[in-house]
């Protein structure tokens, strides 16, 4: 009865992830590339966010959806090979997900910090660079998930799940012994606490900013309101992955304390590692007036042939350098 209930729950939640963030991901995909078609050049936070849309649908199609399945009832329908290349395309989009997020709080932060030398400096070569600093973060995180490549593979037939093992049921990770199932779960929390660091010291300098223009100091001389209302959706981002971070690794940190997990412990920590691809997209649009108005635009041009020109600018997506 308990199994019964358990894959019940799995099965409505991760449904509810796939059927919100799967159309909500690929609305922002398609919204920011149509701008992108009435705009000369796609503004910092516009690509930021446009990366950080495409990494959410690999970590929906690649977790959300298997677990989906197996939650209805299906069972060994990926191979060895198809295990390694779920579990590591999964984990390079959790990770950059991650990444992005920190990326898209740093560079606000820099939008809104003062008008002095370095940070005029720094406003100038940061946004051509966004590119390079992508390709890097890509770069890290596929030499830090290598071991998914080595450890994976489908699930026995006869149902038997050896000690160390990270059971998600359509496939497994099987860690040769105790060290090297500590030491890979160390090396993902040590670089997940360093991103979630620089998100959380991003936010702080950004709320600083805000008291600080709130309380008409001239430390955000001439900014505009647009960049307040960016700083305050990118808040909203980061403060969201912050909390289901945390959530998260109180059952990671569960699950390295153990060498059986419970399928349910596993089920929470995977759902809430999978809940900010599909809550992203939704914060995005609706704190987004731009991507928003066009979304509407569009519905409109659709059904009834109405007039799609660009509203007013964006809160998450219009910052002024």
């Amino acid at each position: 009865m308990q199994t019964e209930a358990r894959l019940v729950l799995k099965a409505l939640g991760f449904i509810c992830l796939v059927v919100v963030g799967l159309p909500a991901n690929l609305s922002v995909l398609l919204l920011f590339c149509r701008l992108r078609l009435l705009r000369s050049r796609v503004p910092p936070n516009d690509f930021i966010l446009g990366n950080l849309a495409i990494v959410n649908l690999i970590v929906l199609l690649c977790r959300g959806i298997p677990q989906t399945l197996v939650a209805l009832g299906l069972r060994h329908f990926i191979n060895d090979q198809g295990c390694k290349a779920a579990i590591f395309t999964y984990r390079i989009g959790r990770a950059m997900s991650i990444c992005i997020t920190a990326l898209l709080g740093c560079y606000q932060s820099v939008s809104v910090a003062p008008a002095t030398p370095f940070w005029n400096s720094l406003k100038r070569w940061l946004p051509p660079h966004l590119p390079h600093a992508i390709i890097l973060l890509y770069s890290l995180n596929f030499l830090v998930c290598t071991g998914s490549i080595l450890f994976s593979e489908s699930p026995p037939a006869n149902g038997s799940i050896p000690e160390y093992t990270l059971n998600l049921e359509f496939c497994i990770v099987v860690f040769p012994g105790l060290q090297a199932y500590v030491v890979n779960g160390v090396v993902y929390s040590v670089r997940d606490v360093v991103f979630v660091g620089l998100m959380v010291l991003a936010a702080a300098y950004m709320l600083l900013v805000l008291y600080r223009h709130r309380q008409q100091v001239k430390g955000l001389r001439g900014a505009s309101q647009a960049s307040v209302g960016a700083s305050q959706a990118v808040l909203l981002l980061v403060c969201t992955y912050v909390v289901l971070f945390g959530l998260e690794n109180v059952l990671w940190g569960y699950t390295l304390s153990v060498s059986r997990v419970l399928p349910a412990i596993s089920d929470a920590r995977v759902f809430f590692a999978s809940c900010y691809s599909a809550l992203s997209p939704v914060l995005i649009i609706a704190t987004n007036r731009r991507l928003a108005g066009n979304f509407r635009c569009f519905t409109c041009s659709k059904t009834a042939g109405g007039d799609s020109s660009v509203p007013e600018d964006s809160k998450i997506a219009h910052v002024s350098a």
